[in-house]
């Protein structure tokens, strides 16, 4: 028999999809490990969408994508970034991992190496490997406030770096960035020629500061901004993204597009177009809905000692289990067969997040707060 390819076949695996098959052969599940939102997408961008398709809107697009769309999203992240940003720069892709991807296709080429978080979503470390680049992890460590040490983060830095990833709001642990921080990452790149991908997707969602983007600081020219619609229009299953470039990649970055997906759908796109173009109360809403959900898991485990850093943005937080003595696989599996708890091992977003599970606040506020007590009752007895 004939063997697959070895960069596909070593390529990482995620314990994210192993947890929601093992909850998924199990009735009354209270599911605290799905990363997207429980509510509907909103009417007018349903409709919108459904109005593209029948005004004829289901042919290719150019592989950048719409030009009107991207006028809108350049829009968006000229506001962000506190300068006008040409449309010509933006890239519409399939999901805003279509941007990652196609941003790490753009500056890193076999044998170089990409700076990538632990705790990170686990798709960093795969996109890179599936490029042929070497994954480097640095740390953030929950006394820090899962925030990057700058001087760990230079101490990493070698000739064969090519980028650094970046994620704030973050994934898994809700951490925002203070502008602090990225400002010394923005000089960090500048000093030793590298580029940023800033993977912003939750900015939207910011309970506490604000969201500051890497590309308002002053790098330009090496700042590689992911966003898309799914987090803040409830829009996951639509797969529509963007990919916010320097100048001189963005020709690079369409052309991409072709042997990858061609382009994003064209009536998704146009629905990504109602999404911007249209009222955004949706947006305060979702953010409002999601800061109040933050606060009951800071409610119901903060008084605990479980709950090492109150996240500030996305909808995720990372609870202690250390003191179970179980690694969090084991742990996860374990309160899923006890409890009916679905939860996201932490090894799986880094070797450093072994002590931790990963919750998401996206249930029913009662199924969220039944599975937080039911979490800490398996915790603390």
């Amino acid at each position: 028999m004939l063997s697959p390819a070895k960069r596909a076949s070593a390529m990482p695996r995620s314990a994210i999809r192993e947890i929601m098959a093992l909850a998924a052969e199990r009735r009354d599940v209270i599911h605290l490990e799905l990363g997207e939102p429980d509510l509907p997408t909103p009417e007018h961008i349903v409709t919108g969408a459904f109005e593209a398709a029948r005004a004829g809107w289901t042919r290719y697009t150019p592989n950048a994508g719409i030009r009107s769309l991207r006028e809108l999203i350049a829009a968006r992240v000229g506001r962000s970034f506190g300068a006008p940003v040409s449309a010509d720069r933006i890239v519409v892709t399939v999901g805003a991992v279509g941007a990652l991807f196609t941003a790490v296709m753009a500056v890193a080429d076999a044998g170089d190496e990409v700076l990538i978080p632990d705790p990170g979503w686990p798709n960093y470390e795969s996109i890179v490997h599936l490029a042929g680049a070497r994954p480097v992890r640095f740390t953030l460590r929950p006394e820090r406030g899962f925030l990057p040490d700058l001087d760990e983060l230079a101490g990493k830095i070698t000739p064969a770096t090519r980028a650094v990833m970046l994620n704030t709001p973050g994934n898994p642990s809700g951490a925002v960035f203070p502008e602090a921080i990225m400002k010394g990452i923005a000089e960090l790149a500048g000093r030793h020629g590298l580029y940023v991908i800033s993977d912003e997707i939750y900015e939207d969602l910011v309970f506490d500061g604000r969201h500051v983007s890497i590309a308002g600081l002053g790098i330009d020219d090496r700042a590689l901004v992911v966003s898309g619609f799914s987090k803040s229009y409830a829009m996951t299953g639509w797969r529509l993204g963007y990919l916010a470039c320097p100048p001189h990649l963005a020709a690079i970055a369409a052309t991409l597009q072709e042997p990858i997906t061609s382009c994003a759908s064209s009536l998704i796109q146009k629905g990504g177009e109602v999404a911007l173009g249209g009222p955004q109360e949706c947006v305060d809403r979702f953010r409002t809905l999601y800061r109040e959900r933050r606060d009951v898991v800071v409610e119901v485990l903060g008084p605990t000692g479980l709950l090492p850093v109150v996240p500030a943005g996305a909808f995720y937080a990372l609870v202690d289990i250390g003191r179970s003595g179980q690694d969090s696989m084991s742990f996860a599996k374990s309160l899923l067969l006890a409890e009916g708890v679905a939860v996201v091992p932490g090894v799986t977003f880094g070797p450093s997040s072994d002590r931790f599970v990963r919750i998401a606040y996206t249930a029913a506020d009662r199924d969220l707060r039944t599975g937080l007590e039911r979490l800490r009752r398996y915790l603390l007895g």
